[in-house]
């Protein structure tokens, strides 16, 4: 689920990816009745918001859970677009994106801020295990002017990698095999899935993985993101699964039922 060929350099195109599944997302927006009417502009919101925090960095208060005293919080335009980007991993995060962008632009962050400190993807998991993974396989091998070159022009920049380059600088790195990030070939049976909204690895890297595996298959859930995860019947992937698993083989699968998994409606408000 969600997958990506052994040498993708991770995170080298975080930012083109997300920068995809932002699109397809706004569309979306654009072609409900009830967003597009909340906010007949989103495209416009999206820049709009991006560029006042490019300008100034927005300031926040909130009120802690422990019910201390308010906090205020500077929000910055990368930190602001990256936790946009980790909300489109699944749609119950992503249904809520239109709504902060869209108070964003008005310059009312707190939207945002509630979402930000509320439980997200990035809360479960093992930084340290991520470090130890990437700053091995992936970040020595990426090369910072194309990266640079690669992202500058993307809502989202540049600064995935430069701060996970920074991180590994300072972290242990383990050593891989010379031929590691050679493409995976084999003839086992092999069942990928991806989400088409996925904003880390989209259907083309799925496409990538099952080009050198003849007896893959490949499937697309059209309104998933790097999971099934806001979507109705997701035990339909199990059904799949387990399918594939009875029948030791990739073809003749029933995968009809992706077709019908459909995404949560989005809020237009701040308690829907």
């Amino acid at each position: 689920m969600g997958v990506a060929p052994t040498y993708l350099k991770m995170p080298l195109y975080h930012s083109q990816a997300a920068a995809r599944a932002m699109d397809l997302l706004l569309e979306l927006c654009e072609r409900d009745s009830t967003c597009h009417q909340a906010f007949p502009q989103i495209r416009l919101d999206w820049q709009n918001a991006l560029s006042q925090l490019g300008r100034e960095p927005a300031r926040v208060s909130y009120l802690p859970s422990d019910k201390s005293a308010p906090a205020t919080v500077e929000i910055q335009r990368d930190i602001f677009a990256e936790k946009v980007r980790t909300w489109m991993y699944g749609r119950d995060k992503a249904r809520r994106i239109p709504f902060i962008i869209h108070q964003a632009a008005q310059g009312d962050f707190a939207p945002f801020l509630h979402e930000a400190i509320s439980p997200s993807i990035s809360d479960f998991i093992a930084d340290g295990m991520y470090l130890s993974v990437t700053c091995a396989e992936d970040t020595p091998f990426i090369d910072q002017a194309e990266a640079a070159r690669l992202n500058e022009d993307t809502p989202f920049g540049n600064y995935r990698v430069f701060q996970q380059t920074r991180a590994c600088s300072l972290w242990p790195q383990g050593k891989i095999p010379a031929d590691y990030h050679d493409a995976v070939a084999s003839d086992v049976p092999v069942l990928i899935f991806s989400g088409n909204m996925d904003p880390v690895t989209p259907p083309q890297r799925g496409d990538e993985v099952a080009k050198d595996l003849p007896n893959s298959r490949h499937v697309i859930i059209p309104q998933a993101g790097h999971g099934v995860d806001g979507l109705s019947d997701p035990g339909c992937v199990d059904r799949i699964i387990m399918d594939f698993m009875d029948k030791g083989s990739a073809k003749d699968l029933d995968t009809s039922c992706v077709e019908q998994m459909a995404a949560p409606p989005f809020a237009t408000s701040a308690t829907k």
